[in-house]
């Protein structure tokens, strides 16, 4: 797909080959119109944000990009249909936040993870990202979390993956560790959300404290896929359905009977 604009941070400044869709919003890149954008190069203590119409969607393609933000989410897509986070091939891209967020309005609790999307975010690509949370959630997301065809190595402090209303994860290498549960779904008032797929083809490593996969109306595990690890509390933790072929389900439980 076209690249509508290269994006190249150095430090706290940036360059672009398009700016027309870009806004500085003090220390925050807010990217305003639908299109696709390569970025590339460290961000110090910044942010990007996506702010578009609930009818467009934007691409971010991540070649060896690093970022950093102190006291808040690294991604924030504010608003969208979709957003795609394609991390390009042999590539390796990390994401840090700090310990402490500071929110504009102190009533505020979102943004809540090193990635927070509050619409559908996809994280697909050949190459790899590394997100490391020391605030809350590693990778959050209100809507539906897809996972696909990419090497995911992700710490958290609470959820290590959070999507509200589904996580899937479909042909990727995923890492989870830290944080209190490695994957959660929770929508309870939709009877088609609230769930985890994980699909043949995954790896996925989980070391965490609480719970492994958690969610509220049914966790699918197929086979020819690898959950490996250990947990301190459930491995499947699921008040609906649970279909999670057993050759899959590798992962170790660390709790006390």
């Amino acid at each position: 797909n076209m690249i509508d604009s290269y994006i190249t941070f150095s430090g706290t400044s940036y360059t672009a080959t398009d700016a027309s869709a870009l806004k500085v919003d003090g220390s925050a890149l807010a990217i305003t119109k639908a299109g696709t954008y390569e970025i590339s190069g460290t961000l110090d203590n910044g942010q990007i944000i996506v702010e578009v119409t609930k009818a467009e969607r934007v691409t971010l393609i991540l070649n060896n990009f690093t970022g950093h933000n102190e006291s808040s989410a690294v991604i924030w897509v504010k608003s969208a249909d979709k957003v795609y986070l394609e991390i390009k091939d042999g590539t390796v891209n990390t994401l840090t936040d700090g310990a402490t967020y500071v929110f504009a309005n102190p009533t505020d609790t979102k943004p809540n993870a090193c990635i927070y999307s509050s619409d559908d975010l996809t994280i697909k690509g050949g190459g790899r990202l590394n997100v490391y949370a020391n605030y809350n959630n590693g990778i959050g997301c209100k809507n539906d979390l897809r996972i696909k065809d990419c090497t995911l190595n992700v710490t958290g402090v609470n959820n290590i993956l959070k999507g509200n209303d589904s996580v899937e994860i479909e042909n990727a290498t995923v890492k989870l560790s830290g944080g209190e549960d490695a994957i959660k779904s929770d929508t309870a008032d939709r009877t088609d959300k609230g769930y985890i797929l994980i699909t043949a083809g995954s790896k996925v490593e989980i070391n965490c404290i609480d719970d492994a996969i958690q969610a509220t109306m049914s966790i699918t595990i197929e086979a020819g896929c690898a959950i490996t690890g250990t947990c301190g509390g459930d491995t499947l933790n699921c008040p609906g359905t649970i279909n999670a072929d057993e050759g899959a389900m590798q992962i170790g439980s660390t709790a006390q009977p």
